[in-house]
C-alpha cells in the first residue's frame, strides 16, 4: 500500500519535472519573446516580400500575442503559403482577419490629360498630340507624327513632365506616324483640343473622300478647318516621298505636327506636313490617315463610350 502510495508521489514528481521543462506556450510568452516574433516576421517580409493580402503585423501585449492583420483581398496560394509560414514561426502568431490594408497619406502626384493638339516635346522640337491609343494588352499610347519622333528618345508634355519613350516611328515612303508609350502621370482620353478653349469627343474613325469637311488641331495654331481636295497623295519631302496622303486646305504650321485631324466625331488622321501658313489665304495641309497607323501598329484607338 505504501509503495503505491510513493509510486502515486512519484509519478507526479516526474510530471511536474516535465512541465517545468517544457517551453512556455505562447500566450506566456514574455515582452522581449514576442518583440523577437515580430523582428522574424520583419525578416520574413524582407526576404520575400509580404503579399497585398497582409496589411500588417504587431505585438499586442493585453493577449501576449503578435497580430498578423489580414484584409479582404483574395488570398492566392502565394498568400496562403505566406501566411502558413509566417505562422510557423512562432505559435504566439495570432491571424486576425478584416484589418484594411494602410495607404499612404502623401498627397498623390498630378495626373494630366492627353489631349489631341496639346504641345509635346521632343529633343528640343515641339510637335502636338495626334490621338490616344491602347495595345491589344491595354498599355496606353499617343499616336503623333513619325517625323517628329524619328529621332527616337523620350517625350514630354508641354509642362515638360515625361510622358514616355518612343516606341515606334515611320517616316519613310510607307507613311509618317509615330507612337510613344505612356507613362504614370498621364490619363489617356478620347478627346482633341477645339474652337474657344473646348474639346471634342472621338467615337471612331472614319476615311474623308474629296470635298468633305475636315478640322484639325495643333498647338500652333490651334483649331483650324478646310476641306479634302485629294487623296492618296505622295508627298515629295526633303527627305523624300511619303505615299497614302491626304491633302486639304486646312492650313497649318511648324509645331502643329502631329496633331488630329477630325471629321465631326471622327478621327482621320495626324498632321505631316504643308504648305503656307495661317496668317496667308492659300495654305494646305497634309495627313497620314489613322486606320492605317492603328492596323500597323496593333493599337485600338481611345473613343468616347
Amino acid at each position: 500500500m505504501g509503495r503505491r502510495h510513493g509510486t502515486g508521489l512519484l509519478a507526479l514528481l516526474l510530471l511536474a519535472a516535465a512541465l517545468l521543462a517544457a517551453p512556455a506556450p505562447a500566450s506566456a510568452a514574455a515582452p522581449d519573446q514576442l518583440r523577437q516574433v515580430k523582428e522574424r516576421l520583419d525578416a520574413l517580409a524582407e526576404q520575400r516580400g509580404a503579399p497585398a493580402a497582409v496589411s500588417a503585423w504587431w505585438v499586442d501585449a493585453p493577449s501576449a500575442t503578435v497580430v498578423l492583420a489580414l484584409n479582404a483581398r483574395p488570398r492566392d496560394a502565394r498568400a496562403a503559403a505566406w501566411v502558413d509560414e509566417a505562422q510557423r514561426v512562432d505559435p504566439a502568431v495570432r491571424l486576425v482577419d478584416g484589418v484594411a490594408a494602410p495607404t499612404p497619406r502623401a498627397d498623390p502626384p498630378p495626373v494630366y490629360d492627353l489631349v489631341g493638339g496639346d504641345a509635346i516635346r521632343l529633343g528640343g522640337s515641339r510637335c502636338s498630340i495626334g490621338f490616344s491609343a491602347r495595345t491589344a494588352t491595354g498599355a496606353p499610347r499617343l499616336v503623333t507624327a513619325g517625323h517628329c519622333t524619328n529621332r527616337g528618345g523620350d517625350v514630354n508634355g508641354a509642362n515638360n513632365v515625361p510622358i514616355g519613350p518612343v516606341r515606334s516611328s515611320v517616316f519613310d515612303r510607307t507613311g509618317d506616324w509615330g507612337v510613344v508609350d505612356v507613362g504614370p502621370g498621364w490619363r489617356p482620353t478620347p478627346s482633341v483640343a477645339a474652337e474657344a478653349s473646348t474639346t471634342r469627343a472621338v467615337t471612331g474613325t472614319a476615311t474623308a473622300p474629296v470635298g468633305a469637311a475636315v478640322c484639325r488641331s495643333g498647338s500652333t495654331t490651334g483649331w483650324r478647318c478646310g476641306t479634302v481636295t485629294a487623296v492618296d497623295v505622295t508627298a515629295n519631302y526633303s527627305a523624300g516621298p511619303v505615299q497614302g496622303l491626304v491633302l486639304t486646305t486646312a492650313c497649318s504650321e511648324g509645331g502643329d505636327s502631329g496633331g488630329p485631324f477630325v471629321a465631326g466625331s471622327a478621327a482621320l488622321g495626324v498632321l505631316s506636313g504643308g504648305t503656307g501658313d495661317c496668317t496667308t489665304a492659300g495654305g494646305s495641309s497634309l495627313y497620314q490617315p489613322i486606320d492605317e497607323v492603328l492596323r500597323s501598329e496593333g493599337l485600338t484607338l481611345a473613343t468616347a463610350s
